[in-house]
């Protein structure tokens, strides 16, 4: 997989960044070339649908938002680069303050597993292989592990991955 194969597979809802001096003095020349080249896809994943807006904003001089999600609680929610470290990061705002979480080390891991994982909700045919999953979600969850595995093995065991695929494990969702 390469991200000419993901641009084509999401051509219809990515959106690229418009030129930006933050973006362009403070992220990697890949990250900045998925941005304003390849575009991120509007998606849906565990606790909501995704949003990109094609700009930017620096949050507490450390955090660049990319983009937010629409849950089904009453939640701040932005999906950040850390401008330091380069990984993607969840920012949640809750009455008792704001968490942040690690989603992936980087943004072409990202969008590898966001494209690993869309592919793998929407197009795999698994019932026949894996049985109903209300019944085996335990090897669903092992099946997309493994998949996610394959790009890179660090980031299952991120704050996001993780425990989204432990709670798939039990069935939680």
């Amino acid at each position: 997989m390469n991200l000419t194969e993901i641009q084509k597979y999401f051509s219809s809802s990515l959106v690229l960044f418009e030129n930006n001096d933050i973006i362009n003095q403070s992220l990697s020349k890949d990250t900045v070339d998925i941005l304003y080249k390849i575009g991120l896809p509007n998606h849906n994943t565990f606790g909501g649908d995704y949003e990109f807006f094609g700009n930017v904003e620096l949050l507490d001089g450390k955090y660049l938002k990319i983009g937010t999600k629409n849950t089904y609680i009453n939640e701040l929610f932005g999906l950040c680069i850390d401008i330091e470290t380069q990984q993607i990061i969840g920012r949640t705002h809750y009455r008792e303050g704001i968490r942040t979480y690690t989603i992936n080390k980087n943004l072409k891991t990202y969008l590898e597993y966001i494209y690993i994982y869309t592919r793998f909700r929407k197009e795999v045919k698994i019932p026949q292989t894996l049985g109903e999953y209300h019944l085996h979600y335990e090897k669903y969850a092992q099946e997309l592990k493994n998949r996610l595995m394959t790009i890179d093995k660090d980031d299952v065991n991120t704050d996001f991955w993780h425990s989204s695929i432990e709670e798939m494990e039990s069935g939680v969702i």
